[in-house]
C-alpha cells in the first residue's frame, strides 16, 4: 500500500474508533496528525491507531484539543558557557543521560552533560519503582525488549564496578488454584523465548524457603530469579561521580532552548546559559526528547507523558521478600502498561504500583486520593489474598506518595539510532519502563554508535570503578568509634529514622556534583527517607546546607526552583 492510501486507511480507523476527524500525511514512514478533537485521551488513541499500522515507523501527533498548551522555551538568563566547546554534549541528566556520559568517558573526547534541574534525575529516575525487571512481560522482538535482556543481564557488574547495593530478590509467580498450576509451563516458555534465565519451579516447601506464610492453597510457583532492585538515588549518583572523575562536565539549571546545524551537521547547542560549540550531540532529553529533536531540525515522534503513582509504606511492614506475584494476575494487564505490583525496594520498605494514566502536563508529578485508594485497595487485598497470615496492609504505615510521567512514543518502544537528517545527533529517546534494567544495554548501543561514526582514542586513564562510603548505619561499633575520633561530625545522629549523622551530609555536600536542596540531601543520605519524611530533620539539614555552602538559609530550597523553605526572619516579618 502507498504511503497516500495509507494515510486515508488510518484517518478512516481513527474516525471509526474515536468518531474525531484527523488529517494523516506519511512521509518517509513517519505519520503526521493534525485536527482539532474534542478531548486529549482521543488525541492519545489517534496516535495509538495510527502506530499500530507496522508500516508506520514513528508519530508525530499535532492534534490540538482543549486545554493544549504551547511549548515555551525558559528564557536565556546569561553568556557564561558561551566559548566552551566539548566533543560530546549529551542532553538529559536522568540515569540514561549520567550513564552515557560515563560509558564515553572511557574515550579521548572531552564531554558535557547538561541537565535542566538544580540536580540530576529529577524527572523518570527520582519517580521510578527501582526495579531492574526481567524481559518476559516487554513486547517480544521490540528494542525495548532486546535492551532489557542484555541489560539485566549486564547489571551485576555495573553495581560491582560502582559498588552500588543490588539485590537479586527475584519475582515469585504463585498458583493458587490447580488451573494456575497449568500455567507454569506457559511461563517457562515464555521466559525461555524473551532470553530471560529459567525460572526454578518450586513445591510447597520449597516456596516457604523462599517467601514464608503463603497462603496454604497456594502448592507451587516459579520464582524468576532475575529481578532485581537497587536505590536508583545511589546508582545516579554513583554515576555521575565516576564520570566526573573520568573528566566529564556537568551543568546543572542549564535547559537547551536551541541547536545550530550547518550543511545539515550538528555545530552548537543554545542554551539559557550561553552557547556551547559541539559536533556531537546526544538527545537524552526523557520527557523533551521530542522538543530537542524539533530544534535540531529532526523530529519524527512524539513524547506523550504516562503518569504513574505509588505509595510507599514504613519499615516496619514487610510481608514479602520478592517481588510477589500470582497467576490470576495474568489477565489484569490493561493498555501499554505492566500493571504495577508488589515491590521491596532496596532500603526494607514495600512499594505499592505504580498505576498509569494518559497526561497532557509533562511535568505532572501531582498525586491523588483515587490514585492512592486504587494502589491500596488492589495491592492491599492482593497481600492479604497471597499472605493472609501476615499484618493486614495499614494506611497508617504508608510514608510517601508519588507520582511521575513516562517518556512514551506512539509505538512504544525505546529510539536509539543516529540521526536519518543530521549528522552528530544522536537520539535516545522514548525510554520508559524498563529503561533502568536496559540502562546498560542501552549505553553499550550508543557507544557502538560514536565509534563506529568517529574512531575516537581510547582514555588511557580511564577507571570504571568508584568507592561507595558506607553508611554509618551500616558500620560495626568498633568502625562508628574510629569515624567519629577522625571526625566527631558523625557522632551526630541528625536523621534519628534513618540513622544519618552530620558528618554524611556533609561528606555529600563536597563529593564533586553541586547539592543545594533538601531533597539533593535526602536522594544522597536518606535523610529524611524515614517514618517522619523529613519532619524532625529538616530543620537541622537545611541549617547544615546553609553553613556549608555559604547560602542564606532563606535560599535554600526543597528540591529546587522556587521550593523555599523559609520565606524570612520572625521578628523582620512582625515588624512589617
Amino acid at each position: 500500500m502507498d504511503e497516500k492510501k495509507l494515510a486515508g486507511t488510518i484517518q478512516g480507523e481513527i474516525e471509526k474508533t474515536t468518531s474525531e476527524k484527523a488529517t494523516v500525511i506519511i512521509k518517509d514512514s513517519i505519520a503526521k496528525l493534525t485536527g482539532q478533537f474534542s478531548s486529549y485521551q482521543s488525541v492519545v488513541d489517534a496516535g495509538h491507531i495510527a502506530a499500530n499500522f507496522e508500516q508506520i515507523r514513528e508519530v508525530v501527533n499535532e492534534i490540538d484539543h482543549p486545554g493544549k498548551k504551547p511549548f515555551v522555551p525558559p528564557p536565556k538568563v546569561s553568556d557564561e558557557l558561551n566559548g566552551k566547546e566539548f566533543d560530546v554534549v549529551i542532553v538529559g541528566g536522568g540515569i540514561i543521560g549520567v550513564a552515557i556520559a560515563r560509558e564515553l568517558s572511557r574515550f579521548n573526547l572531552s564531554i558535557a552533560l547538561l541537565e535542566r534541574h538544580e540536580d540530576l534525575g529529577m524527572d523518570q529516575t527520582t519517580h521510578s519503582n527501582a526495579m531492574v525487571h526481567p524481559a518476559f512481560l516487554t513486547e517480544h522482538g521490540t528494542l525495548k525488549w532486546e535492551m532489557n535482556y542484555k541489560g539485566n543481564a549486564m547489571y551485576d557488574e555495573v553495581a560491582s564496578q560502582l559498588d552500588v547495593d543490588f539485590k537479586r530478590i527475584g519475582t515469585l509467580v504463585v498458583c493458587e488454584n490447580p488451573e494456575h498450576e497449568l500455567m507454569i509451563p506457559v511461563l517457562m516458555n515464555l521466559t525461555k523465548k524473551h532470553k530471560d534465565p529459567v525460572p526454578k519451579e518450586l513445591n510447597r516447601e520449597e516456596l516457604d524457603k523462599v517467601e514464608p506464610g503463603l497462603a496454604p492453597n497456594i502448592k507451587r510457583g516459579a520464582l524468576v530469579w532475575n529481578t532485581g532492585i537497587i536505590s536508583v538515588f545511589e546508582l545516579i549518583v554513583a554515576c555521575a561521580e565516576n564520570a566526573l572523575a573520568n573528566g566529564v562536565q556537568f551543568f546543572l539549571d542549564t535547559s537547551v532552548i536551541g541547536v545550530q546545524t550547518e550543511e545539515r551537521s550538528i555545530k552548537a547547542v543554545n542554551t539559557t546559559r550561553g552557547t556551547i560549540k559541539t559536533h556531537i550531540l546526544i538527545n537524552a532529553a526523557g520527557l523533551y526528547g521530542d522538543k530537542i529533536a524539533e530544534f535540531a531540525g529532526d523530529r519524527f515522534f512524539t513524547i506523550h507523558p504516562r503518569k504513574g503513582e505509588t505509595i510507599i509504606f514504613d519499615k516496619s511492614y514487610q510481608p514479602i521478600r520478592t517481588v510477589l506475584a500470582s497467576f490470576s494476575m495474568a489477565g489484569e494487564r490493561e493498555g501499554y502498561s505492566k500493571g504495577g505490583g508488589l515491590i521491596p525496594t532496596i532500603d526494607g520498605n514495600l512499594q505499592f504500583g505504580p498505576t498509569a494514566e494518559e497526561v497532557q502536563d509533562r511535568e505532572d508529578v501531582s498525586t491523588t486520593s483515587m490514585g492512592r485508594e486504587i494502589l491500596f485497595n488492589k495491592f492491599g487485598l492482593l497481600t492479604e489474598q497471597l499472605k493472609p497470615y501476615y499484618e493486614k496492609p495499614d494506611k497508617s504505615k504508608i510514608i510517601a506518595h508519588f507520582a511521575g510521567c513516562r517518556a512514551a512514543t506512539y509505538k512504544e518502544d525505546f529510539i536509539i539510532e543516529p540521526s536519518k537528517k543530521v549528522r552528530g545527533l544522536i537520539h535516545v529517546v522514548g525510554i520508559q519502563s524498563p529503561g533502568l534494567a536496559a540502562m546498560p544495554a542501552i549505553v553499550e548501543r550508543v557507544k557502538e554508535i560514536v565509534t563506529e561514526e568517529w574512531h575516537p582514542a581510547e582514555n588511557a586513564r580511564f577507571n570504571p570503578r568508584r568507592k561507595r562510603i558506607k553508611p554509618f548505619s551500616e558500620l560495626d561499633d568498633k568502625e562508628r568509634e574510629e569515624l567519629i575520633r577522625i571526625n566527631p561530625l558523625y557522632g551526630h545522629i541528625v536523621c534519628r529514622c534513618e540513622h544519618v549523622t552530620e558528618g554524611e551530609i556533609v561528606d555529600a555536600l563536597h563529593r564533586g556534583i553541586p547539592v543545594r536542596s533538601i531533597d539533593a540531601i535526602k536522594r544522597r543520605a536518606r535523610a529524611g527517607m524515614g517514618r517522619c519524611q523529613g519532619g524532625f530533620c529538616m530543620p537541622r539539614v537545611l541549617e547544615i546546607i546553609s553553613r556549608e555552602t555559604n547560602i542564606n538559609k532563606e535560599s535554600v530550597t526543597k528540591n529546587g526552583g522556587k521550593s523555599f523553605i523559609l520565606t524570612g526572619k520572625i521578628k523582620k516579618e512582625v515588624r512589617k
